[in-house]
C-alpha cells in the first residue's frame, strides 16, 4: 500500500472506486493526446482491463498503481513498477545488478496543469523509492517532442541516457523517445539541457 502525504498533496494506492474518475480522464481528448492517444476509445470494461487487472501473479513484479490527490480531490494517476531483467533487455539497459524502477504518470484534470504539482509528485515518489524500496535508479521513456515533460523530469534529477528511435506507437505513428534515468545515490550530475531543436510551441505534456 502507498500512502504519501505532504502539504496539499496525497499519493495513495488506487482502489476500484476510482474507476469512474479514471473513465472521465481517459475519455478527455486533452489527456489522451499525451497518454495512450486520442485514437483509443475507453469504456468501463477497458478501464478495468488496463488499470485493474493484475499484471503479474508475483507481488514483487506488480506495479504500484496510485492516485494523486490535491487538497483531497483526485487529479492524477501514476504507476510505479520494478524493471525486470526482461525489461532491461528491451531497453538495452544495463541494470548493473541494481534495483531499478520505472514510472508513468499523468494529471487528468487540466485545471491543475502548469502549477508544479507534477514536479512535487515526482519528488515524493523518488523519495519513497529511495527510502522505502532501496532503489538505485529510476527510468522513464518520454516522447522526444514532449519537451515540457522532459524539463519537468530534469528538474527533479533525471538525465537523458540515450535516444530510443521509433520506440512507441502513439496515434498511429511510431514515436521517438528518450530513455531518462534518475540515479538515486549519485545524481548530482544528472540534469542535462534539452536540445533547442526539440522545443515546440505546443503539444507538451503537462506536469
Amino acid at each position: 500500500m502507498v500512502n504519501i502525504t505532504q502539504d496539499k498533496i496525497r499519493i495513495r494506492t488506487m482502489v476500484p472506486d476510482d474507476s469512474a474518475i479514471l473513465l472521465k480522464w481517459m475519455t478527455d481528448m486533452r489527456v489522451l493526446e499525451f497518454y495512450e492517444g486520442r485514437d483509443k476509445q475507453y469504456t468501463e470494461e477497458l478501464i478495468y482491463q488496463d488499470f485493474f487487472e493484475e499484471d503479474s501473479e508475483d507481488d514483487n513484479d506488480a506495479a504500484m498503481k496510485v492516485i494523486l490527490e490535491y487538497e483531497g480531490d483526485p487529479i492524477g494517476y501514476g504507476q510505479i513498477y520494478p524493471i525486470t531483467d526482461e525489461g532491461c533487455e528491451e531497453y538495452e539497459y544495463d541494470n548493473r545488478n541494481e534495483t531499478v524502477y520505472g514510472m508513468d504518470q499523468f494529471i487528468g484534470e487540466p485545471d491543475y496543469w502548469d502549477r508544479g504539482i507534477g514536479t512535487e509528485y515526482l519528488k515524493l515518489v523518488l523519495q519513497f523509492l529511495r527510502e522505502e524500496k532501496q532503489a538505485d535508479a529510476v527510468i522513464m521513456d518520454p516522447h522526444q517532442d514532449n519537451v515540457r515533460a522532459i524539463r519537468c523530469y530534469q528538474k527533479v534529477g533525471f538525465h537523458i541516457a540515450e535516444s530510443l528511435p521509433e520506440h512507441e506507437l502513439h496515434e498511429g505513428k511510431m514515436k521517438d523517445c528518450y530513455l531518462m534515468e534518475y540515479r538515486c545515490r549519485d545524481n548530482d550530475k544528472n540534469v542535462q539541457p534539452v536540445q533547442e531543436k526539440n522545443i515546440y510551441q505546443k503539444g507538451w505534456q503537462r506536469c
